[in-house]
């Protein structure tokens, strides 16, 4: 067994650091209605109740998606998050480099870095041979980095039998700008046949990624069993963006209690599963809550879920102190 260190060691030798920009370094302080407080504190609640005191042998392949056409434009000067005049809205001709960003040319070029390294290096090979699930986020650019990166190895081993590869909404990146919004699931199927985009889906309508809503929905027209962070009413709305410098948006940001919910949802549905091995191709800030670790692009970390599962209630605890 590999420690931790010795993985992303050995990792860092096949990738070059990468230059794309994250949004790492914005970590909004929010005010949240009176409501949101209480169902978010209601989610702590019942994560803490549901949780088991047993030991976990769990592990977690992470992985962050390869460079999109978006995060190069975050990295030219005048279109970094924050500056003045920012915007995301573009013109017809580029909307479908930057809604749903995929990957761009050096974006596929990191992946297939990484497929390399999961073929040449005997970290990477065990890695690839102890999947017993595979998560990826529906968005493109995750949903890329795994056909590239991970899937041919499993149509090529003999040794590897129908290990599901689930399409998994609780696990897209924090809404920040249009390169967050998704695709319907009957597209993304089409387009992307290696994933499951059934049940993970139930729970959710049908623009699965975060959204507000300019009319109220009758109660009687909303049905319980959908996720209550996925949307949220344009009244309650705060913006929390940059924008005291003529920033515009194409789209609402994703409220950090309402994505707290969502990863708190993902953090149980990590935790409720029988795999001991599970692949989780995802973004920086899912990475992020879940290790406080910073990721590059297509960077790959073995860690154990003991690890995850103690820095998110060591974290929720000090929230309901707060």
């Amino acid at each position: 067994m590999y420690s931790k260190q010795v993985l992303i060691l050995l990792f860092s030798v096949v990738i070059p650091a990468i230059s794309c920009f994250s949004l790492k370094h914005y970590h909004p302080s929010l005010s949240t209605s009176p409501t949101s407080k209480l169902r978010k504190h209601a989610s702590i609640l019942e994560m803490k109740q549901g949780g088991s005191d047993k030991k976990y042998s769990k592990r977690l392949i992470l992985i962050r998606h390869g460079c999109t056409f978006m995060n190069e434009y975050l990295a030219t000067p005048g279109s970094r998050w924050g500056d003045a005049n920012f915007t995301d809205v573009f013109d017809s001709s580029e909307d479908s480099l930057y809604r749903d960003s995929p990957l761009s040319s050096k974006g596929k070029a990191q992946a297939q870095d990484l497929h390399h390294y999961f073929q040449s290096t005997e970290t990477g090979k065990q890695m690839i041979r102890d999947i017993e699930l595979i998560a990826v986020s529906p968005l493109r650019r995750t949903l890329q980095t795994a056909e590239i990166s991970v899937l041919p190895h499993l149509q090529d081993s003999s040794s590897i039998h129908d290990i599901p590869i689930v399409a998994l909404p609780l696990a897209s990146e924090r809404v920040y700008l249009m390169s967050d919004h998704g695709r319907s699931k009957n597209i993304l199927s089409r387009e992307f046949p290696f994933a499951d985009f059934g049940q993970e889906f139930d729970r959710f309508e049908e623009n699965w990624w975060f959204t507000v809503e300019e009319t109220k929905k009758m109660e009687s027209g909303r049905s319980e069993d959908f996720h209550s962070f996925a949307s949220m009413h344009i009244d309650d709305y705060i913006e929390w963006r940059p924008n005291d410098h003529n920033q515009i948006y194409s789209c609402h940001g994703e409220p950090d209690d309402l994505f707290e919910q969502r990863m708190i949802e993902l953090y149980n549905w990590l935790d409720n599963r029988d795999e001991s091995v599970i692949c989780l191709v995802c973004h920086w800030g899912v990475l992020d809550w879940l290790t406080g670790k910073d990721f590059r692009n297509c960077e790959v970390r073995d860690i154990s879920f003991e690890d995850v599962r103690t820095r998110v209630h060591r974290s929720q605890d000090q929230k309901l102190q707060t």
